[in-house]
């Protein structure tokens, strides 16, 4: 279609083809194309001029039309994929919310104060709804979900680790296994469904049914409580990196068996992430990194 406007317009082969830089034949081999795809002639062809038939002069005002709605949508979609890339849009599970991700969203808003920032904190299953309905671009959590919806990539491997105060016993040991939990008093996390049956099912074959000490429904709790020695939390290790009380806690490893517990993203089945989006969560496994 450009190929015909621009013959239309210059009315000679040759002028044609070197405002579309390409050679006359091609030019040529173009036109007689969309003549056999319309089923009319467009031309009558002169060795210096094309003439436009009626048919053309016709064709010339509808495809006209049809190239600037083409622009417009190039426009559109260029503005789109701009905008895409000056918004970061994710949920998040509160533990991180309220501990590292602020410092990484708060370098991103120094180094790039164009970018628009939409977060929300919520429990999993929100974060994922969030995701499936296109709120947002992808949830940082911790557990996986349907393979058939949502696509999950670790952005830090980690293991389930048994929190303590930096003063405890299991603090000094170099190497701690479930049965060294089994007279300890541990602290629940009760929305934490699925990290209590893997602690339930690992204390059970160390010789020991799970009946936690207290039932908290916040991990900032539960760390607090440990970092008052009432008691020790299991969870995956990058969980107290930026906490408050992290310069009384430490996080050991949890063997026999080892059980990972990785920090995912989240994201829509084929979706790729934009550029912002990449580079946030760049940052934030690299301060994770940093804290260790």
């Amino acid at each position: 279609m450009r190929a015909f406007v621009t013959a239309y317009r210059l009315r000679n082969l040759t002028h044609a083809a070197d405002a579309m830089s390409m050679t006359q034949s091609a030019m040529s081999a173009m036109i007689r194309q969309f003549e056999e795809s319309l089923g009319i002639r467009l031309f009558e062809r002169t060795p210096r001029v094309l003439r436009p038939t009626k048919a053309a002069e016709k064709a010339f005002v509808q495809v006209e039309a049809i190239l600037e709605k083409v622009n417009a949508l190039g426009a559109d979609m260029l503005d789109l994929a701009e905008t895409r890339d000056r918004v970061l849009s994710f949920s998040c599970a509160p533990a991180l919310a309220s501990s590292v991700v602020p410092t990484v969203l708060a370098k991103m808003r120094r180094d790039s104060p164009e970018v628009q920032i939409v977060m929300y904190d919520a429990g999993d299953a929100s974060l994922i709804e969030r995701v499936l309905d296109e709120e947002v671009e992808f949830s940082l959590g911790f557990f996986e979900h349907e393979p058939e919806a949502v696509s999950s990539v670790p952005l830090v491997m980690d293991h389930l680790s048994v929190v303590c105060r930096a003063d405890s016993a299991l603090a000094t040991q170099d190497r701690v296994v479930w049965e060294d939990l089994v007279s300890e008093p541990i602290i629940n996390l009760s929305k934490g469904v699925k990290v209590h049956h893997l602690i339930s099912d690992a204390l059970s074959s160390a010789g020991r049914a799970y009946r936690p000490a207290y039932e908290i429904s916040f991990i900032h709790t539960a760390l607090a409580l440990a970092a008052q020695g009432m008691g020790l939390v299991v969870l995956p290790g990058y969980l107290i990196k930026g906490n408050p009380h992290v310069g009384t806690l430490v996080a050991k490893k949890l063997h026999e068996p080892v059980i990972e517990r990785s920090l995912l993203v989240h994201t829509r089945q084929g979706h790729t992430l934009s550029a912002v989006a990449m580079e946030f969560l760049e940052l934030l496994k690299d301060h994770l990194a940093s804290l260790d």
